[in-house]
């Protein structure tokens, strides 16, 4: 009897882990939810209501920190971070620009990812200023690009374009008001979704939520 035991619990030992793979390689399809700002529209599926359409961010073209003229055109198709900074800002735009070096680490190697930094200083930050500030933070230029050009039209896209802070401040001549959020937007140009650039667990989840989107891309074929 101890032998048929021992026997069971050996089978047991073996089993286990060869039954938990099969589970996950069967059961383990990714079913991580990403946020959608603003559907507009949707079909019902099997799976449930799926949506096929959202707000989408409006076209923009500026200039990037090669000098050259830069359309949203180029980010068709592609999945990208968004945020909003200033060279001269010491604390919140160093931790943002330091925690975008972590996800262009991540995804050096994808060019269906990419990274665009606006300036919301366009007067002090300069074609030349901007190229100077992406290779202090060893940005990738067809990977992480930084954009300039008329102050109000990045005020205006920042705030009615991807719904965050972006202003500058009266009161203190050499201080812009914006947010430290990253916007992630998909290759649709719908927002997924807004993270701390501050925070190191937020960036975390932005890295696997851009993730989820590259396989949500790879399985539609875009």
């Amino acid at each position: 009897m101890k032998y048929l035991l021992r026997i069971g619990l050996l089978f047991i030992i073996i089993l286990l882990p060869i039954l938990f793979i099969l589970f996950f390689n069967v059961f383990g399809e990714n079913h991580h939810r990403l946020f959608i700002f603003q559907p507009i529209d949707s079909v019902e599926t099997k799976q449930g209501y799926q949506i096929t359409k959202a707000y989408t961010v409006p076209p923009f073209q500026l200039t990037s920190q090669e000098g050259k003229a830069f359309s949203s055109e180029s980010l068709k198709g592609k999945i990208y971070v968004a945020n909003f900074i200033f060279t001269r800002c010491e604390a919140q735009c160093k931790d943002m620009s330091n925690q975008l070096i972590r996800v262009q680490e991540a995804f050096k190697e994808d060019s269906i990812v990419s990274i665009v930094s606006f300036t919301v200083d366009p007067e002090y930050d300069t074609v030349s200023v901007l190229k100077a500030y992406a290779e202090q933070h060893q940005a990738m230029p067809d990977k992480w690009i930084f954009l300039t050009g008329a102050k109000e039209y990045i005020y205006k896209l920042g705030q009615t374009g991807f719904f965050v802070s972006t202003m500058e401040d009266k009161d203190q001549p050499v201080n812009f008001i914006h947010s430290e959020k990253f916007i992630l937007v998909d290759q649709h140009g719908w927002i997924r979704g807004f993270y701390d650039g501050t925070d190191q667990k937020e960036v975390d989840r932005l890295i696997t939520e851009i993730k989820v989107l590259e396989d949500i891309a790879g399985k539609d074929g875009n």
